[in-house]
């Protein structure tokens, strides 16, 4: 089921929070709307689950310390 999640908070510049859902072996992260490197608008990005699931380990790991 998707959710919404806020991934990051900035002093001063807000936070950014987006849609999580799963679709087969991708997580999709998705209601972005910032500029891409072609001059584009990103909406959505997706992971292979294996990686992402690793990265989000290591980063509770990190703020566990």
């Amino acid at each position: 089921m998707p959710r919404t999640v806020e991934v990051a908070a900035g002093a001063g510049v807000g936070g950014l929070a987006v849609r999580v859902r799963l679709r087969g072996e991708a997580v999709i992260w998705s209601g972005l709307m910032f500029p891409g490197l072609g001059g584009g608008v990103v909406g959505e990005v997706r992971f292979r689950v294996g990686r992402y699931l690793g990265e989000v380990e290591l980063a509770y790991a990190a703020a566990l310390k």
